[in-house]
């Protein structure tokens, strides 16, 4: 995407729950804004009767080929048909997040401080991971469960702005 895009924002709620990797693109090249999923393809639909063990292996092997293709522009990477003015909307509003200029939790700690009064803790919250590309930059945030961690203590800048962002995502890349 850096040699293809002016600027690319990906976003991915990983989760121990995950079947692989289910990405969002939001990419701007000049004055056009394109949107992109990555996603696993929906577990075939096998109707007829079938011995489990026959089923099993069909439905193993089609995860097993998604799982070993690496994340590229492939058949799993597909163009999603978004109206321009939506997404220049979206991408306007992204741009007053300043998503470059954000700290994540690698430089601000994951979770919550440890207090006297409070140690908040979660398991198998799942997070945000951004990925921001640009021709020159490459830029990972990542956000371990922040939506819980903003209910315990909230207040953290980068938090919250990613929580905005997959928001935003959210209403555009709805399935």
């Amino acid at each position: 995407m850096q040699k293809l895009a002016d600027t690319t924002i990906i976003i991915q709620f990983p989760s121990v729950w995950n079947d692989g990797p289910a990405l969002r693109f939001l990419s701007k090249k000049g004055d056009t804004i394109s949107a992109y999923v990555y996603l696993r393809p929906k577990q075939r639909k096998i109707d007829s009767k079938v011995p489990r063990a026959t089923l099993g292996a069909v439905l193993h092997d089609d995860y097993m080929d998604y799982s070993k293709e690496p994340v590229a522009l492939n058949r799993y990477f597909i163009i999603r048909e978004i109206n321009q003015d939506t997404l220049k909307t979206m991408w306007n509003d992204i741009v007053k997040l300043r998503l470059w200029r954000i700290k994540d939790d690698a430089v601000e700690g994951s979770g919550c401080p440890v207090t006297k009064t409070m140690n908040a803790f979660v398991e198998d919250g799942g997070g945000i991971y951004i990925l921001l590309i640009s021709r020159i930059a490459i830029k990972p945030l990542n956000f371990y469960a922040p939506d819980n961690f903003e209910k315990f203590c909230r207040g953290r800048e980068g938090r919250q702005t990613a929580i905005k962002l997959s928001g935003m995502f959210y209403k555009i890349f709805k399935e």
